[in-house]
């Protein structure tokens, strides 16, 4: 795909885009709104590098450590430690578990800095400070109790060693007593003397630096409450959301053009029809209470009157040689706007001084007469069956130059009457008197009467629905008319308007039942002007309806599906935000209370 497809494709499914976005967007906004207050209390813990060794000694050694990263990432994982929140717990009388506490508090160390940042989070900023405050208390208390446990310990030991060199100077002072002087014993007893003075001296000391020890850490920033709440941001969220449901938009437009395979463009059109495109037709806008009319002679000043003139040029253009009569005007599926196409084309050239008679062969639906303001009771099946000549059943709705055969009543065989030589002889007749014969034909993949008549007709124009005609349908109708040798003059788009290519449509075949009061036996043959006619069934060459609808592609169904549910769904939640986003502000406005209860039953 090209940058320009892109584009279209985004103008196309515009409203599905911003339909996401106002749908996501609201709903952060909500979500937002109703969210409790989170106020963030924030306390920093210096911690030193002193080894307890040093205290153990009683000297002064360097505060220095080989890894600091590692010493920083330990202390900062020590003060994450169950104990630490179960004596905040305790300490603070928290309604919580030290789980659920440890996931509101953050530890981190501060750059390359031996300060650890302790952050708690709380709905209120006093209670918030107090966590952050007694986390990093607890932490300062455990690790100096810890150490100090260190210095009692080696305190007790050098206690043990005191007593001992005390028993030994007692019982070396009593063996000298006993046995007089003795240089051997005297050196002995100065020697524990000694020793006793050295141990007695540790002790002291252990006991002075177990009074002095602080731990490695110590609060130098206390948390105080602060009355910003950290969230919620509804516009921050607001604009989250915006981008989130344009993300979303956009995916689900592509999604949609991806599964969708219906022609949107003329380009797509010429290249699976393998025709050139003649002409594109707007729809015409029709009054209230109007089903047709023809817009060539009712509205001549519009744009669709104008796109007929300029259909009329091009296929004047294209029979350059005069050689082409005949042409047959017909779709791949219904409600494409074949009828409507082949009766304003005929009243074209007419106004152009072009000689016209404009057949229809659709004796299952016969529109011809509704835009012409003619009956139907006698028309091309009763030339075809012999029952009328094909001047009784001509008429002339006004115009000189143009003579209308409309379809008459349905015959029971009508793809063997349509292939017939009496059918061939009637094209001739009407060719003799004019210079175009246009013929409105039933749509080719609904029954074989097209494939039957396109063997008279010197062209065919085929028409496509913008939005509707699926590239399958344009398909199998190009492949059915090159088995009858049929010659495809071009195609004319109708509904199109290029500013909105790739707007999506509901298929070929949502009409299912677009011949199914035909198929009913024939009455006593009296059909009105304008209205259905009922005709027998056949089984003359003429297709069941379950034979001749094709069936959509998986893809076009999903996408079809997907689209319906993700409409309710979006409905459904926009209906949910705006609704949530009225009783947020009542309740804010007429002080309910109705957000802080459902907040409270969430929590």
């Amino acid at each position: 795909m090209e940058l320009r497809d892109y584009i279209n494709v985004i103008r196309a499914r515009k409203w599905v885009i911003v339909q996401a976005v106002v749908i996501v967007t609201l709903v952060a906004l909500v979500a937002s709104l109703l969210q409790v207050k989170t106020y963030e209390g924030t306390a920093q813990v210096l911690v030193s590098e002193k080894d307890t060794a040093a205290a153990l000694l009683g000297s002064s050694l360097p505060n220095l450590s080989t890894q600091p990263e590692r010493d920083m990432a330990t202390q900062v994982q020590l003060m994450q430690m169950r104990p630490i929140a179960e004596a905040t717990i305790k300490k603070l009388g928290l309604q919580t578990t030290p789980d659920e506490l440890l996931k509101r508090v953050s530890v981190k160390a501060v750059g390359q800095t031996n300060l650890i940042q302790i952050s708690a989070d709380d709905p209120s900023a006093d209670q918030a400070a107090k966590i952050a405050n007694a986390m990093a208390n607890e932490y300062v208390t455990e690790m100096r109790d810890a150490n100090r446990a260190s210095i009692a310990t080696a305190a007790d030991e050098v206690q043990k060693r005191l007593d001992d060199a005390k028993a030994e100077i007692i019982a070396l002072g009593e063996k000298i007593h006993a046995s007089g002087q003795s240089s051997d014993v005297q050196a002995e007893l100065q020697i524990a003397t000694g020793t006793y003075s050295t141990l007695a001296e540790k002790l002291e000391t252990l006991e002075i630096n177990k009074q002095l020890e602080t731990g490695p850490g110590r609060v130098v920033s206390p948390a105080v409450p602060d009355d910003r709440a950290i969230s919620p941001k509804p516009l921050r969220d607001a604009v989250i959301g915006l981008l989130v449901g344009l993300v979303f938009g956009l995916g689900m437009a592509f999604l949609y053009e991806y599964l969708d395979n219906t022609l949107k463009s003329t380009d797509e059109v010429e290249k699976y029809f393998g025709a050139p495109v003649l002409g594109t037709i707007p729809v015409d806008k029709l009054e209230r209470g109007e089903k047709r009319r023809l817009a060539i002679v009712e509205a001549p000043g519009s744009s669709t009157a104008e796109a007929y003139r300029a259909l009329r040029n091009s296929l004047e253009f294209v029979n350059f040689q005069h050689d082409m009569k005949t042409l047959l005007v017909t779709s791949a599926a219904p409600n494409e706007g074949k009828s409507t196409v082949a009766a304003n084309l005929a009243a074209a050239l007419a106004q152009a001084g072009k000689r016209v008679t404009l057949v229809s062969v659709d004796f299952r639906r016969p529109t011809t007469q509704q835009f012409f303001n003619v009956n139907n009771m006698v028309g091309l099946s009763e030339v075809l069956l012999g029952t009328h000549s094909l001047k009784a059943a001509l008429q002339r709705p006004g115009d000189e130059q143009l003579l209308v055969l409309t379809a008459g009543k349905m015959p029971p065989n009508p793809s063997e009457l349509l292939g017939s030589t009496k059918m061939e002889e009637v094209i001739k007749a009407l060719g003799e008197w004019g210079e175009w014969v246009i013929i409105d034909s039933p749509p080719l993949l609904a029954v074989a009467d097209p494939a039957a008549v396109a063997r008279w007709a010197d062209g065919v124009v085929l028409v496509s629905k913008a939005g509707v005609t699926t590239r399958d349908a344009a398909r199998k109708a190009t492949e059915l008319l090159a088995q009858v040798g049929a010659h495809t003059t071009g195609v004319v788009v109708w509904g199109l308007d290029e500013t909105k290519a790739g707007t999506a449509g509901y298929g070929y075949y949502g009409n299912a039942y677009y011949y199914s009061s035909y198929y009913s036996q024939a009455s006593d043959g009296a059909s009105r002007s304008g209205k259905k006619d009922s005709a027998g069934e056949s089984d003359g060459g003429q297709r069941d309806q379950a034979d001749w609808a094709p069936e959509q592609s998986a893809g076009r169904r999903f996408a079809l599906a997907l689209g319906r549910v993700l409409t309710g769904v979006l409905a459904f939640l926009l209906v949910i935000a705006i609704l949530a986003v009225v009783l947020y502000f009542l309740d804010q406005y007429l002080g309910w209370g109705l957000a802080s209860q459902v907040l409270g039953l969430w929590r």
